[in-house]
C-alpha cells in the first residue's frame, strides 16, 4: 500500500511569505519550473531574485529574496485586489490550479484588510502586500506545493511575536490587525522573541494551505529544510522548518469478516474477568463486551462477547475454555460496516490530547472524538473537571478538524 506524503510545518519562528518559498524550494522542488513559473508574472516592478544559502544562529537555512531594480526602489505600487487577479491570470506558465489558489489566498487576505479597516474588498488597497515580493511569494509557494505534490499539510502552532511595528497606518500592536483578523481560529503563541514574527502574508498562507493543526503524524521523514527570516535572533534561530513525511495510510473504509466467539458464566468469581478481558485485547481481539443475563434457575449471569480475526478463532476458544470457568464456546462469521480510523494529536490550550477521527470511502471525515484517558488526565491537571474540559477539548479540535 502507498504511503501518504504529509508536509509538516514548524513555525517556531513566525512565518512569512519568502521564509515559506524557500523552505519549500529546499525539500527539492524544481527549481526550473518554478522559475519559469514565476517568470511569468507580467510584474512593472521587474524584479530579481536571488537564493543564498546562510546561517541562522547556527542552523544552515536558505534565503529566498527579491531585489527591485533599479528606479522601482522608491516606487510603490497600491495594488487592488483586481490589479492582483489580472496578473495572477495573466502569467503563461501557471497552471489553472496555482492561479485559482493564489488568488484564492489573496482574496483571504483582501477580505480581512476589508474587515480591518471597515472597507470592502473592491477598494482595499494593498501596500506592502501589493509589492512584487508578496505576489512571489504567494504564487511561488503555491507553485511549490504543486511541484511537492504533498497529500497532506500539517502545522504546529504559530508564533506571533510581540512587541510593535510602524507600518503605513503607524505604530501598531505585534501582531498586526490583518494577522489577527486571518489567523483567528488556528493555535498560536507569542514566542521568545519581540517583534513581528509571524506577518500578514505569512499567516494567510498557513491558514490557506494548512489541513490540520498539531503534532507530527506518525511516519518516516525523509526530508528536512529551513526558509530563513531576514533578522538574525539571539535566542533562536529564525528560520522556517519544513519536512516531508511518509506516513502509512490507514485502512479503508469498506467491509470485512470478523469473527464473534460467546460463552454463558454464571460460576465464575467477577475479579476473573479484570484478568480475563485485559489478556484477549493483549493476544489481538478487537473487541470484547460483559452482556448481563439471567440464566436457568433464575441465576444471574455474564455473556462474555469477543470480536476477532476469523483466523484468531482457534486461539481465543482455547483461551477462554483455559481461563475461565465455561465448558464451551460457540462462534460465527459476520459482516461489518466499517469507517477507516486514524488517531491524531492535538494541541489545546490545556495540553496534548489524542483524538480518534472516522472517514468515508471518499476521505471524507464523518466523525470524531477526543481520547478519554487525554481528557482525564487533563480534567486533574486543570482542575475543571471532567465534563467541562472534555466539551471544551471537543470544542477546540472542531475547530481545526474539517468535517
Amino acid at each position: 500500500m502507498k504511503d501518504r506524503k504529509i508536509l509538516y510545518i514548524e513555525p517556531f519562528s513566525g512565518a512569512a511569505g519568502d521564509m515559506l518559498v524557500a523552505a519549500l524550494l529546499g525539500l527539492g522542488a524544481d527549481c526550473k519550473r518554478f522559475w519559469k513559473g514565476i517568470a511569468s508574472l507580467p510584474l512593472k516592478e521587474k524584479p530579481e531574485i536571488k537564493m543564498a544559502k546562510v546561517g541562522r544562529n547556527g542552523i544552515a537555512a536558505l534565503n529566498f529574496k527579491v531585489i527591485l531594480k533599479e528606479g522601482h526602489h522608491d516606487h510603490h505600487f497600491h495594488r487592488t485586489f483586481a490589479d492582483i487577479e489580472k496578473i495572477i491570470r495573466s502569467a503563461g506558465k501557471l497552471s489553472p490550479a496555482v492561479k485559482k489558489r493564489s488568488i484564492g489566498i489573496f482574496r483571504r487576505l483582501a477580505e480581512a484588510e476589508a474587515k480591518v479597516h471597515g472597507s470592502n474588498v473592491r477598494h482595499v488597497h494593498f501596500h506592502e502586500v501589493g509589492a512584487a515580493d508578496a505576489i512571489i511569494d504567494i504564487v511561488g509557494a503555491v507553485l511549490c506545493l504543486e511541484i511537492l505534490k504533498v497529500d497532506r499539510i500539517v502545522s504546529a502552532p504559530v508564533a506571533l511575536g510581540s512587541g510593535t511595528i510602524r507600518s503605513a497606518h503607524g505604530i501598531l500592536p505585534v501582531p498586526a490587525p490583518a494577522t489577527v483578523e486571518i489567523i483567528k481560529g488556528c493555535p498560536t503563541y507569542s514566542g521568545a522573541v519581540a517583534c513581528e514574527l509571524t506577518t500578514p502574508t505569512g499567516a494567510v498562507m498557513l491558514k490557506s494551505i494548512v489541513d490540520e493543526w498539531g503534532m507530527p503524524p506518525a511516519g518516516a521523514i525523509v526530508a528536512v529544510s529551513c526558509g530563513a527570516g531576514t533578522k538574525d535572533f539571539k535566542v533562536q534561530p529564525n528560520v522556517l522548518r519544513v519536512s516531508i513525511m511518509k506516513c502509512p495510510v490507514p485502512q479503508s473504509s469498506g467491509r470485512e469478516k470478523i469473527a464473534v466467539l460467546e460463552c454463558n458464566i454464571d460460576d465464575m468469581p467477577g475479579e476473573a474477568f479484570s484478568y480475563v478481558c485485559p489478556e484477549l485485547l493483549k493476544m489481538g481481539a478487537l473487541d470484547y463486551a460483559l452482556i448481563p443475563v439471567y440464566m436457568k434457575k433464575g441465576r444471574p449471569g455474564i455473556i462474555l462477547q469477543v470480536i476477532c480475526r476469523p483466523e484468531g478463532i482457534a486461539k481465543f476458544a482455547e483461551f477462554i475454555l483455559g481461563e475461565t470457568s465455561t465448558i464451551g464456546v460457540r462462534y460465527r462469521l459476520e459482516d461489518r460496516e466499517f469507517l477507516r480510523r486514524e488517531a491524531r494529536e492535538y494541541e489545546t490550550p490545556w495540553g496534548l490530547v489524542g483524538a480518534k477521527l472516522a472517514f468515508d470511502r471518499n476521505g471524507n471525515m464523518m466523525k470524531y472524538k477526543p481520547d478519554f484517558e487525554s481528557c482525564a488526565r487533563l480534567a486533574k491537571t486543570s482542575g475543571k473537571g471532567y465534563l467541562s474540559i472534555s466539551g471544551k477539548i471537543r470544542d477546540h479540535i472542531n475547530k481545526r478538524v474539517r468535517i
